[in-house]
């Protein structure tokens, strides 16, 4: 970060799709609130307002199509990750399109959770090393990319940046923070925050301190989430690309 760039007024963008994860979208957007010069765009197809997991509804600001160019793209994670793509193959899809478009300048390409997919199916982590949810690992050996090992909180490979699941965006928009206006800034952005993660038990990813007391939670979650299935979509949709 130069004295020219950490004046300078930078873009941040987080696209909404149905879904989404309400904590993906608000933790990073809460941090680059309390960020000095920072203009932020919630971005949609339409300006119609957009339902989260939690049936929570968000007005985008803008659509994909007059979204200006930005600085930071931060695609969230969502429930239903097989309906994007739906919509069409690269070239035919309103949403992975905006993400192609926009990825050509932005200075980093960002995901939280499993809005890794979605930039990995905008073919736009080929080559690069990113992470995940815990749960939804497997299906990025789909894509050629690569995976990082254990379960790191976000991963920095060249101008990418991905996150690993939910709560963990706090942490990655602390550091992009850090990137764009200096550790002091981040850390302001933190004791706003109160940010200072004390949980009950130990049980937030496989490897966490509380999981041997009951072993059976992560293969529990996955079948609850119905991965192998998203797998399966991904790996058909994969094969029609042209």
């Amino acid at each position: 970060m130069t004295a020219e760039t950490a004046n300078k007024t930078l873009k941040v963008g987080v696209p909404l799709y149905p879904t989404f994860d309400s904590l993906d979208v608000l933790g990073p957007y809460l941090v680059f609130t309390y960020a000095p010069n920072l203009e932020l765009h919630l971005v949609a197809e339409t300006k119609a307002a957009v339902t989260s997991l939690e049936k929570v509804q968000i007005l985008p600001c803008t659509t994909f199509a007059a979204c200006p160019q930005l600085d930071v793209l931060l695609v969230p994670g969502a429930a239903d990750l097989v309906s994007p793509l739906k919509a069409g193959p690269r070239g035919n899809n309103s949403f992975l399109d905006f993400l192609v478009n926009q990825a050509q300048s932005a200075q980093l390409i960002c995901s939280v959770c499993t809005g890794v997919l979605m930039l990995a199916a905008a073919g736009l982590l080929d080559g690069y090393t990113v992470t995940t949810h815990w749960a939804w690992k497997s299906l990025l050996s789909l894509f050629p990319c690569k995976v990082a090992p254990g379960f790191p909180r976000y991963v920095h490979s060249g101008n990418r940046v991905t996150g690993g699941g939910i709560a963990s965006g706090i942490d990655e928009a602390l550091y992009l923070v850090s990137l764009l206006r200096g550790q002091k800034a981040a850390m302001e952005c933190q004791l706003k925050m109160q940010y200072r993660p004390e949980p009950l038990t130990h049980a937030g990813d496989p490897a966490d301190g509380d999981i041997w007391k009951h072993p059976d939670l992560p293969g529990k979650v996955e079948r609850d989430w119905d991965v192998q299935s998203a797998r399966k979509a991904y790996a058909a949709w994969l094969t029609n690309q042209s």
